[in-house]
């Protein structure tokens, strides 16, 4: 009996070291893939302005996560780094098996925001705005964190106090105007012909106007600062 007794012993503390065993070899196991999933997003996201928050949830018991000596990491098609998405993870090697690790992202950055009202046509000045920080996952899309995008540009519609200014919200000064006298002018090798016109449109630095010379042909240049309308050759 006593015998009896040693031997049962025995395999109880062998089955509880092979448990044992098996929940570190699956600990082990989840380690390694959450280290797999933290450095791809880490390193696809490395491009993002400000401090980027990486929350990867935990792993569901349910899913096999046998050892792999070979993980590769991907985001499955149609899937983007941003709020939340899951990144896969692919084993290839002779276990070969695939799972989806939820994932969560937040982009902390210094956003500008209109510090007062600005109207649509407004010139903006650095006394209207104010940088804030705030996650641009949870705000517009194409929110500045750049005041100088910012500064000197005209609004295009209507800032209310406190509101994130967005790209399309803004366009460059207009250096001709609708109506305008411009000078038309072409200069090439060993040639420079200038000559009056009507500007047809408003148009910013570098943008394509057209322009009603004297003879009543409309000619396509480029806006310069001072008027000026440059025909390219």
């Amino acid at each position: 009996p006593d015998m009896y007794k040693k031997i049962l012993l025995i395999k109880i503390i062998c089955s509880l070291f092979l448990s044992m065993a098996a929940v570190a070899g699956e600990d082990s196991s989840a380690k390694t893939i959450f280290k797999t999933v933290d450095d791809f997003v880490r390193a696809e996201t490395r491009h993002l302005p400000g401090k980027v928050i990486i929350r990867i949830n935990q792993l569901d018991s349910r899913q096999a996560m046998r050892p792999c000596s070979q993980l590769q990491p991907f985001l499955p098609p149609g899937g983007r780094l941003w709020g939340k998405f899951s990144v896969g993870v692919r084993c290839q090697d002779e276990t070969s098996w695939t799972l989806y690790v939820p994932v969560e992202i937040e982009v902390i950055a210094s956003v500008v925001h209109a510090a007062q009202p600005i109207n649509r046509g407004e010139v903006i000045t650095a006394q209207d705005i104010v940088s804030k920080e705030a996650n641009l996952v949870r705000i517009p899309n194409q929110a500045i964190t750049d005041p100088a995008q910012v500064i000197g540009q005209v609004a295009t519609t209507f800032l209310a106090s406190g509101q994130p200014i967005r790209a399309h919200q803004l366009r460059a000064p207009h250096v001709i105007s609708r109506g305008q006298k411009v000078q038309l002018t072409a200069s090439g090798a060993g040639f420079y012909v200038s000559t009056e016109g009507e500007a047809l449109a408003a148009a910013a630095e570098g943008e394509v106007v057209q322009v009603r010379n004297p003879a009543g042909r409309i000619i396509s240049g480029i806006a310069r600062q001072g008027g000026i309308v440059e025909i390219r050759q």
